[in-house]
């Protein structure tokens, strides 16, 4: 009895999501065509065809503004293209990938004192040299407690890592 009560409230909650979503949906599409096109990673040439890509897969349903409002970790931007692919986004999977590579790059947040190299290099645009100078230093020296302390690390490009400072977290 009780899991069809579950059942019951995860479908009407379902139900409520799908109306939402076609509500949005709707006064998008009427917005759309004023939205203006999604800002570019730093470096980037205007043709970038992942940018291109993220406009065509992901503003039929968004307006690019709303997705680019938050800054979001890889995970979170996983996530979020998960639900996407759940509630209908049509790509391949090298698309979406191409898509979440281009959400971190130019939408990406990084938490510096737990993040891996890698993750450094995708959301800050680093060297991977630079990404593991910072991983070094930060075994080495401990936490950085602000974006100061992060510039101390000897040999990096403060020039990159200043340009992307809103996408370091602490």
């Amino acid at each position: 009895m009780r899991s069809l009560t579950n059942v019951r409230r995860r479908w009407n909650a379902l139900a409520a999501l799908a109306v939402a979503a076609w509500l949005t949906s709707t006064a998008i599409a009427a917005a759309r065509q004023q939205a203006p096109p999604p800002p570019q990673a730093p470096g980037k040439p205007a043709d970038d065809p992942a940018a291109g890509l993220f406009v065509r897969m992901c503003s039929e349903c968004h307006d690019t503004s709303r997705i680019s409002s938050t800054r979001r970790t890889r995970a979170d931007w996983e996530d979020q293209i998960g639900q996407m692919i759940e509630q209908g986004a049509k790509g391949t999977d090298k698309e979406f990938e191409t898509v979440i590579g281009y959400l971190l790059r130019t939408f990406g947040k990084v938490y510096i004192n737990n993040a891996k190299a890698d993750e450094i290099v995708s959301v800050l645009t680093l060297s991977q040299k630079d990404a593991d100078a910072i991983v070094a230093y930060r075994a080495a020296n401990g936490r950085f407690v602000d974006f100061d302390a992060l510039k101390k690390v000897p040999g990096i490009d403060l020039k990159t890592l200043e340009a992307r400072k809103d996408a370091v977290s602490f």
